[in-house]
């Protein structure tokens, strides 16, 4: 069942590679391979860009971001073919203007613009317009439960069912401690400790 749920994710993220896939949320507790798996994926699609010499067309982003930083990010990874991976980045889903940018991002509508409407010398300096039609997809890995964040009525369940709303949402359910360490035997017996 656990591998299954990996298998999913990989075949999503090469779905996300190809622009099939513009939005997706992948939920799971921290160590079980989220990032792994996906980042396995990107660099797979982009082997011969970067054979090349040429940058891969997925950036992945950990950590803090603030909203500013975030406009920057969408910007510069918003072309068809690019893929951005939002990982471990949850304080993005408690900030006002950041949830808004990133809904903004994954609207399911035939057109996603993104504006920023402040006064910007950052975007003037690095020559960023007020307002870009993103075309990406994106991809976020949290360690946050959504299903169970908005049951119990959180503080920002609102804004998780509006994001889950216009993405896929793949739980990659594993709750107890004996899943997680089923998970960890799977990944080690794959490779992921392989130099």
């Amino acid at each position: 069942r656990i591998r299954e749920r990996f298998e999913i994710l990989d075949e999503m993220t090469k779905a996300a590679t190809n622009g099939d896939i513009r939005a997706m949320i992948v939920s799971g507790p921290p160590g079980v391979g989220k990032s792994f798996g996906v980042e396995k994926q990107l660099a797979a699609a982009n082997m011969f860009r970067t054979m090349n010499g040429k940058d891969p067309l997925f950036e992945v982003i950990s950590g803090g971001v603030s909203s500013i930083g975030l406009y920057q990010k969408l910007y510069y990874n918003r072309g068809k073919e690019q893929v951005v991976v939002f990982d471990d980045c949850d304080g993005v889903l408690f900030e006002e203007e950041c949830l808004n940018l990133l809904k903004a991002a994954l609207n399911s509508g035939d057109k996603r613009r993104i504006c920023w409407n402040k006064e910007s010398r950052v975007l003037a300096t690095e020559d960023i317009p007020e307002s870009f039609d993103f075309e990406g997809s994106i991809l976020f890995l949290s360690n946050i439960d959504f299903d169970r964040s908005i049951a119990k009525g959180s503080r920002i369940a609102a804004h998780l069912e509006a994001i889950m709303s216009r993405c896929h949402y793949l739980d990659l359910e594993i709750g107890s401690l004996r899943d997680k360490l089923l998970r960890i035997k799977q990944i080690v017996r794959d490779g992921m400790l392989t130099p």
